[in-house]
């Protein structure tokens, strides 16, 4: 190592930053360069990693781009070529770079040992940082780590969003129906994509799925851009993302280019990280600007939507089901166009919320290119999302698992199901621990008015007391059960069951584990259900 082998970038304009990525993106697609990526033959405990071929990054190039000084570094060290970038060490392979952020409750540079051990070349951190890491590895410290990351690992990737249609969708509730739908469409046209979202990415390439677990609604910008970059080099042209909120306040799709963004809705969630609906709204509006999307479709049947729709700097177009330039009749199932075209669609999705979730995805995938008579065509046959009011047995009674877990998701699913049986809604809803307290009343709230008979219970209490979740949830006038083991909730609410009843078993939805106290274990609500129906000798 040369000196200290470490570079101060005291201060750099976020904005600028962004711009200077782009001028270098330019002049790469100028001369030719594609920056594409390959994945390693290896796959470990479910993570890809992802190395940079043609038109390679080197270790000069980075740092130029963070416009700091190359004096400290060696030659050697400033010809190594870039393989990847990552914010996760146990990430980190032969040729990488890791950033070390500052978390929630350790900094990342407490895991350099770890990084270097498996084969970082560099060390992108704060202040903080560079006293944790002790200079183990040559080392540019920044300023404002988290707001570069997004662009720079867009740029050691090739800016793979540049080679697809991208399309976000973002909104408290529907973006995994809609980001699905679209995914199908695409795929099922003959259009190669890619979805990007809770349930993880997936995408295939040479006939077989590749299917990438995800921790986050939305990945870390390293991770997003290696996803992307992996979709590109197989060939996709399409990808639907969902964006979170949090990804668009902690900068985690910074450097991705937008063809398209959606907006769904907005309802009280996540006040624990926002504090207020105002934040969350703003956090959601970023999006809807130059500097992410070109153009914008927005739901102004929701009054944020409205809003967002009346200052929305980019063209955008509205849809609602009263008036908006594409016009939606849940009564008919009829969408008419802004030239006053109309197109009636038949449904498997249940629920007003759901149709209007259908209604998106056509438009976005007419606006992407793809024909809107075929989307209804394929929509007929669209088989569904996991754990989105998704059916479990096939016999009586009928039992939904759905992963509502907002006071309107739940509000809004509920009522949909009324006309789906002649008897009884049985409702079995948690509310989950390290989340937004405020919503646990108005959870409880919407089960009790939702439901003929209300049971609630756990749903991922992580370090709070569930019993204390479960209390805040119901208050002192619940008029219903309080279970507090989620399993026995279950079983109780089959057992109440007729054959012409409804159970609905809500909040988890395709979630595979229980989390408490730190510890995930095995527990997909689906596979509860089944086991209960095989014990009573139901289906």
């Amino acid at each position: 190592m040369q000196g200290s082998d470490v570079l101060c970038l005291e201060e750099l304009s976020h904005t600028s930053f962004l711009a200077t990525s782009n001028v270098i993106a330019d002049e790469r697609e100028a001369t030719g360069g594609t920056g594409s990526a390959e994945v390693e033959d290896r796959y470990e405990d479910g993570e890809q990693s992802v190395s940079v071929t043609d038109g390679a990054r080197s270790l000069r190039q980075v740092i130029d781009l963070l416009g700091a000084s190359t004096e400290s570094f060696s030659a050697a060290q400033l010809a190594t070529t870039v393989l990847g970038i990552t914010v996760e060490s146990s990430k980190v392979s032969n040729g990488f770079i890791f950033v070390a952020l500052p978390g929630e409750h350790t900094h990342g540079a407490h895991f350099v040992p770890d990084a270097l051990s498996r084969g970082a070349i560099a060390l992108i951190t704060d202040e903080e940082g560079e006293r944790i890491s002790g200079l183990q590895i040559p080392m540019v410290k920044i300023k404002k780590v988290r707001e570069m990351v997004g662009a720079l690992s867009s740029f050691v990737y090739g800016d793979p969003s540049t080679s697809m249609q991208v399309v976000a969708v973002t909104g408290t509730n529907g973006k995994t129906t809609v980001t699905s739908l679209l995914e199908y469409f695409w795929n099922r046209s003959g259009i190669s994509a890619g979805v990007i979202g809770t349930l993880g990415a997936r995408f295939y390439t040479e006939g077989k799925l590749v299917s990438l677990p995800s921790a986050r609604t939305t990945p870390e910008s390293c991770e997003l851009q290696a996803e992307l970059a992996l979709m590109r080099d197989a060939g996709v042209k399409a990808v639907a993302m969902e964006v979170s909120s949090h990804a668009l306040s902690l900068h985690r799709v910074d450097g991705i280019h937008f063809k398209l963004a959606l907006f769904t809705n907005l309802s009280q969630d996540h006040l624990d990280f926002h504090h207020t609906m105002e934040e969350y709204f703003l956090a959601k509006s970023k999006l809807f600007t130059s500097i992410f999307s070109e153009c914008a479709l927005i739901n102004v049947d929701d009054s944020y939507g409205k809003r967002l729709f009346a200052d929305c700097e980019i063209s955008s177009v509205s849809i609602s089901s009263a008036v908006g330039d594409w016009q939606l009749s849940l009564s008919n199932l009829e969408l008419t166009s802004p030239s006053g075209k109309r197109h009636i669609f038949e449904s498997p999705l249940v629920g007003d919320f759901n149709q209007m979730n259908a209604a998106m995805a056509l438009v976005a995938f007419a606006q992407t290119g793809g024909n809107i008579d075929e989307g209804i065509e394929l929509l007929r046959s669209f088989p569904g999302v996991p754990g989105r009011l998704e059916r479990v047995g096939n016999g009586a009674p009928l039992i939904l698992v759905d992963y509502a877990h907002t006071p309107d998701a739940v509000t809004r699913v509920l009522a949909s199901l009324r006309s789906h049986t002649s008897g009884r809604i049985i409702a079995v809803l948690g509310c989950g621990g390290d989340r937004d307290p405020l919503k646990r009343p108005e959870m409880g709230r919407a089960l009790q008015e939702g439901a003929d008979i209300a049971i609630a219970t756990s749903d991922n209490p992580r370090s709070e007391d569930p019993a204390a979740i479960l209390a805040a949830m119901c208050g002192e006038n619940f008029n219903g059960s309080q279970i507090l083991d989620r399993r026995e909730a279950i079983s109780y609410a089959i057992s109440q069951a007729t054959d012409v009843d409804l159970v609905l078993i809500a909040g988890k939805g395709h979630e595979q584990g229980q989390e408490v106290d730190g510890v995930i274990t095995p527990f997909d609500d689906r596979e509860v259900a089944l086991e209960i129906l095989a014990k009573r000798g139901r289906s």
